[in-house]
């Protein structure tokens, strides 16, 4: 039995799941909303509907095999027809911040090559401004000089205990007391040698979908 948060998530991961067509190249979040909709890719492609995945980590790769979705490597496609995938936190213009998983890397490639990229969540993630601490993915040579750097941007900065992402790298969570100029914010991070990349999506989602109390309710940009 599914509880009632479990429910809203479930609903916008179905609801995202209707967009896809027969022949689509399909991204496949991480993370537990989007389970639901791979689980629901399953259910459609026992129906007869042709799928390829493109796996944003090792995890939904798993649940995607499973549930009987062909999966494929991004290197053999020019373009990503449809990604459904969560995130964190939404704010109004809908930025998000990801990798509470710690898949964002990956993520975050995946969405820079999709045509439409809708992300599901439940209603507690919509946001008027962040608080999430944004994850950071880095290299392990050095993580504590990397570290420092992102601590004088005004980070408090945590390495995620026993955390090793799919690349092999670490995660630090960075606190905050506000974030603002985040398109400044995301290039001064990733500027930082020891860096591989951060949890700020800007620009990237095209459309929200939320489960809520109310229904099902949808923002575009």
């Amino acid at each position: 039995m599914l509880t009632f948060m479990e429910e809203l998530k479930k609903m916008a991961a179905l609801e995202a799941v209707r967009e896809i067509k027969d022949g689509m190249i399909v991204g496949l979040g991480t993370g537990s909303t989007a389970k639901y909709a791979i689980l629901e890719m399953g259910r459609m492609i026992r129906e007869g509907v042709e799928i390829i995945g493109i796996a944003t980590s090792v995890e939904s790769e798993r649940i995607a095999r499973e549930a009987g979705i062909k999966i494929g490597d991004i290197n053999d496609y020019d373009f990503i027809d449809l990604t459904i995938d969560g995130a964190d936190e939404v704010d109004k213009n809908l930025n998000l911040i990801k990798g509470g998983g710690g898949a964002l890397l990956r993520e975050k490639i995946v969405a820079n090559c999709s045509k439409k990229e809708i992300i599901v969540v439940d209603e507690r993630k919509i946001v008027d401004k962040f608080s999430f601490p944004l994850p950071v993915e880095i290299i392990k040579f050095g993580w504590k000089r990397t570290s420092e750097k992102l601590s004088k941007l005004g980070f408090n900065v945590n390495l995620r205990h026993r955390f090793i992402t799919d690349n092999g790298n670490y995660i630090v969570d960075c606190k905050y007391t506000s974030l603002k100029n985040l398109k400044e914010i995301e290039e001064k991070i990733n500027n930082i040698p020891g860096v591989v990349e951060n949890g700020l999506f800007i620009g990237l989602a095209d459309e929200v979908i939320i489960g809520t109390s109310e229904g099902i309710k949808k923002i575009s940009r």
